[in-house]
């Protein structure tokens, strides 16, 4: 990232992270079982920002998972990474 470019909107990535990890059954039903989410309670919580860093959480504890949705996306890691400690609930950077 160039000193001229700025972060996207963590709300709206997280959201894109979402709406990505929801568009393959097999990653949805995986977020949905470690989360212990149901369908119903994420379109409850979907917009919540502890819910949308919680995504982020997600993507970023699976290296894999998180390199995919960077490519598909063209947003580097960082840029996730970043984006989660500018929403609720992020780890304190020590």
């Amino acid at each position: 990232m160039t000193a001229k470019q700025t972060l996207p909107d963590p709300h709206t990535l997280a959201l894109q992270a979402l709406a990505w990890l929801a568009s393959d059954e097999e990653r949805l039903v995986r977020f949905l079982n470690l989360t212990g989410l149901t369908p119903r309670g994420l379109r409850a919580t979907a917009t919540q920002p502890e819910s949308l860093g919680a995504v982020l959480d997600y993507l970023l504890a699976w290296e894999p998972l998180l390199n995919s949705f960077s490519e598909e996306l063209g947003v580097a890691p960082e840029i996730v990474a970043q984006s989660r400690h500018r929403l609720p609930g992020a780890p304190s950077l020590h």
